[in-house]
């Protein structure tokens, strides 16, 4: 697999990995982007504005895996105050979507995201995942992201996870 920063080309596929990985949440029963909103949440707009924070991964010349990566996130601010690190010193990790049949592009993803991180001088990464998805928090865990707090955004309630990249190298 390949990594690179996401071009507004890549617009359609990854609009496209965010479909089928809903498609497939509604086919396994899992209660996530398919419950929330998500396209009316994030329509076609917020992906061209937004498709410079992304970074997607390929395998034989198609987008398999995509991933935001911001430096200000509002869901880690507690009563309108920001609690997160100064700008720039985090990466705030969002849409992370593979395509179903991809087994084992998140991880592989997640651990691009690592070493991205370090090479431009950014030592904590954070993420929110659904509550009530356990086999999402399991999968956090194992990656090394410690729960650390709770979120709410309209329809959507979930887990703050960070995993401090210093401690790992």
């Amino acid at each position: 697999m390949t990594f690179r920063k996401a071009r507004l080309q890549d617009v359609d596929a990854i609009i496209s990995l965010v479909q089928s990985r809903i498609d497939w949440m509604n086919d396994v029963g899992l209660h996530q982007w398919n419950e929330t909103d998500y396209f009316g949440r994030y329509p076609r707009s917020y992906w061209e504005k937004n498709i410079d924070y992304f970074l997607v991964g390929e395998e034989e010349g198609r987008v398999v895996v995509a991933i935001a990566l911001y430096t200000e996130d509002v869901r880690w601010t507690h009563d309108g105050e920001y609690t997160g690190t100064a700008t720039g010193q985090a990466y705030y990790l969002h849409h992370l979507v593979t395509n179903p049949a991809c087994k084992g592009a998140g991880k592989k993803m997640m651990l691009y995201v690592e070493q991205y991180a370090i090479e431009h001088q950014i030592t904590l990464l954070r993420l929110d995942s659904a509550v009530g998805n356990l086999s999402l928090e399991k999968y956090y865990n194992a990656l090394g992201y410690s729960a650390c707090g709770t979120c709410h955004d309209k329809l959507y309630h979930g887990i703050l996870r960070e995993k401090n990249l210093s401690l790992n190298y």
